[in-house]
C-alpha cells in the first residue's frame, strides 16, 4: 500500500513538471524570445508552436522519466540477476542510491521496501552459503573419517584371517580363538556402523519419520536397567554412575529398542570423553505433561562451537584423547529418535564444569 502511494505521488509531481515545463517554454519563447528577436506570432504559426513545444517538452519528460523510474528498477533487476549467479555481497552501485547523510536519494525512496527485503535476502543467502560450504567440508572430512572407520576392522579382519589361513604355521588352539575373538569383534563393529548408516537413512526420509513400536512402559523402572547394563560395562569401572528419581513410577509411551539407544549413547558418551573417576547423574523427573531425563556429568565438558554443533550428522567432535570410532552419527540420531517420540533433547556445557543434557517425553 505504501509503494502504491508513493507511485502515485511521483506520478503526480511528474505530470505536473510536465505541464508547468510545457507552459513555461511557451511563455519564455512566445513572450521573451519572438520579441526579442522581431519576431510575430501569427494564428498560423501559433498553433504549430505549441504542438512543437509541447512535444519537445514531452519527449524530453519522458527521457527524464525514463532516467526516473527506470534507472532503479535496472538497478533492482542487475541486482537480482546477480543473486541468481550466487554472487551475494553487495552490488557495487548500491552505494550511489544512498546520499552522504546515508538515506536513500529521491528517485529510489519509491522502492525502499524492495530494496530493504533484497539486502535482506541476500544477507540470508549469503548466510546460507557460508552454512551450506561449511556442512560440505564437515561431510567430506565425515566421508574421510568414515571410510578409515571401516577400513580398520577391516584390516584386522584381513590380517587375522590371512594368519589363519596360512599354512606355514601351527596355531595353538588359545591363539586361533584369539584370532577368531578379534574377527568377531572387528565384524561386529563394522555391522554397528551399518547399522548407524541404515538408521540415518531412515531418520532422513521424506517424511522424516520412522516407525516406531511404541508400548506403554514405566520410564523409571527402564532408565534403571540402562543404567545398571551400563555400570556392568567393564568401560564403566572406572565411573560413578548415580540413579535418582522423584516418583516411583511414570508411563511413557516409548519404543524400547531405541530409547534404550538413546540412553546408551548418552550415557557412553559421558563414560568415554571424560576421565576416570568421572561422576554420572542419572535424574527422573515428573512434569505436568512430561518425564523428564537428566542426565549431568561433572567431567571435561564441552566447548560452544562443539554443543552448538553437537547434533549435526557430520560433526565429529572429542573433548579428550579418547579414540573418536564411530560414525559421527551417535548424537544425531539420539536428537531424531527423541523427535521421532514427540520428544525434545537438549544440552547445556562449560569446559571444565561438565555437561548435561534433558530429555522430555510427553505422558500418557
Amino acid at each position: 500500500m505504501r509503494i502504491t502511494t508513493r507511485f502515485i505521488v511521483h506520478l503526480a509531481l511528474g505530470l505536473v513538471h510536465w505541464i508547468l515545463a510545457s507552459a513555461l517554454s511557451m511563455i519564455i519563447i512566445i513572450e521573451g524570445i519572438f520579441p526579442l528577436f522581431g519576431l510575430i506570432v501569427n494564428e498560423n504559426t501559433e498553433g504549430m508552436l505549441v504542438g512543437w513545444i509541447f512535444g519537445s517538452s514531452t519527449v524530453i519528460c519522458i527521457g527524464l522519466f525514463g532516467w526516473y523510474f527506470g534507472g532503479p528498477i535496472g538497478f533492482i533487476m542487475s541486482w537480482i540477476y546477480q543473486l541468481s549467479k550466487h554472487h551475494y555481497e553487495k552490488p557495487v552501485g548500491l552505494k550511489n542510491i544512498y546520499t552522504r547523510k546515508g538515506k536513500l536519494r529521491m528517485r529510489y525512496l519509491l522502492y525502499k521496501e524492495v530494496l530493504q527485503q533484497l539486502q535482506a535476502l541476500a544477507s540470508t543467502l549469503q548466510a546460507n552459503e557460508q552454512e551450506r560450504r561449511k556442512i560440505e567440508q564437515a561431510k567430506q572430512e565425515w566421508i574421510a573419517g568414515i571410510s578409515h572407520d571401516l577400513k580398520t576392522p577391516l584390516t584386522y579382519i584381513t590380517g587375522y584371517s590371512t594368519l589363519l589361513l596360512n599354512e606355514q604355521y601351527e596355531w595353538s588352539k588359545e591363539e586361533r580363538h584369539s584370532f577368531l575373538q578379534e574377527i568377531h569383534h572387528k565384524g561386529i563393529h563394522m555391522e554397528e556402523l551399518i547399522q548407524d548408516f541404515s538408521l540415518v537413512l531412515q531418520l532422513n526420509h521424506v517424511d522424516g519419520m520412522l516407525l516406531l513400536n511404541k508400548t506403554a512402559l514405566d520410564i523409571v523402572e527402564f532408565t534403571k536397567r540402562v543404567v545398571a547394563d551400563i555400570s556392568n560395562n567393564p568401560q564403566a569401572s572406572s565411573y560413578r554412575l548415580h540413579f535418582k528419581t522423584d516418583t516411583p513410577e511414570i508411563q511413557v509411551e516409548f519404543d524400547p529398542k531405541f530409547m534404550h539407544r538413546i540412553l546408551q549413547n548418552i550415557l557412553m558418551n559421558s563414560i568415554l570423553h571424560n576421565p576416570e573417576h568421572t561422576d554420572i547423574y542419572i535424574e527422573l523427573l515428573h512434569e505436568i505433561d512430561a518425564a523428564v531425563i537428566r542426565i549431568t556429568d561433572n567431567g571435561v565438558g564441552m566447548s560452544t562451537e562443539m554443543v552448538n554443533n553437537l547434533f549435526q550428522q557430520y560433526y565429529r567432535g572429542t573433548t579428550t584423547d579418547a579414540s573418536t570410532e564411530g560414525t559421527g552419527l551417535g548424537m544425531a540420531i539420539v536428537n531424531k529418535l527423541v523427535q521421532a517420540h514427540q520428544g525434545t533433547i537438549s544440552v547445556t556445557s562449560e569446559l571444565s564444569k561438565g555437561t548435561s543434557f534433558e530429555i522430555k517425553l510427553p505422558k500418557i
